[in-house]
């Protein structure tokens, strides 16, 4: 059996500022920096075998006092990334409802297929993360392996285990600094905790 810890990357500056940053270098706010702190306190103690993130500074922040501690270095992989929101990196959706009425029309309209211009759809972001779980699944048989990425990538992640499918995507809450663990064992997924941020608040 193979146990997924999926960590969402602490709050960022974009996200407090409600703006869209999938592709943009934001980096982890003060209440970010300190929930870092309180999840490498919370997980200190847990078997990990390896540790994965994006090329992000906000996801390599979240887990780098843990992977010290751990002593594992970071594994990077793109395939990981959040959606690439293109054109629209740092807008808010009040801005693009403003500026780009029509794309706001459209998005609403095509749903998981709508591809935002210069970046990625839904679907897209679906199969690339889909592929990189694979690999990894395929090369940490029985490990505990923890994946620190973002809220989009969790959501395509337990979509893909469950049914693989991205119709559900949004049926999963995924909060900043969330721990979400799934165990997968002959491609069979069972969800242990899902968007657990009571650490925080201890």
């Amino acid at each position: 059996m193979t146990k997924l810890i999926l960590v969402r990357h602490g709050t960022t500056i974009c996200n407090e500022d409600r703006v869209l940053s999938g592709f943009t270098d934001s980096k982890l706010s003060e209440k970010g920096k300190l929930q870092a702190k309180k999840l490498a306190e919370f997980l200190k103690n847990d078997k990990i075998d390896k540790i994965y993130t994006t090329p992000f500074s906000r996801t390599k922040e979240t887990v780098e006092i843990l992977a010290k501690i751990k002593n594992i270095q970071l594994e990077e992989s793109n395939l990981l990334n959040e959606i690439n929101f293109g054109d629209f990196e740092g807008l808010s959706f009040k801005q693009i409802e403003k500026d780009y009425p029509e794309e706001l029309k459209k998005m609403i309209k095509d749903g998981f297929e709508y591809k935002y211009p210069n970046g990625e759809s839904l679907i897209d972001t679906f199969y690339r993360v889909a592929k990189q779980i694979e690999i990894i699944l395929e090369k940490n048989e029985n490990k505990n392996i923890l994946i620190c990425s973002h809220g989009g990538t969790i959501r395509n992640i337990i979509s893909y285990l469950l049914s693989n499918d991205y119709k559900y995507h949004w049926n999963f809450k995924v909060d900043n600094g969330s721990i979400t663990e799934i165990d997968v064992n002959d491609n069979f997924a069972v969800i242990n905790k899902i968007n657990d941020t009571t650490y925080f608040k201890l």
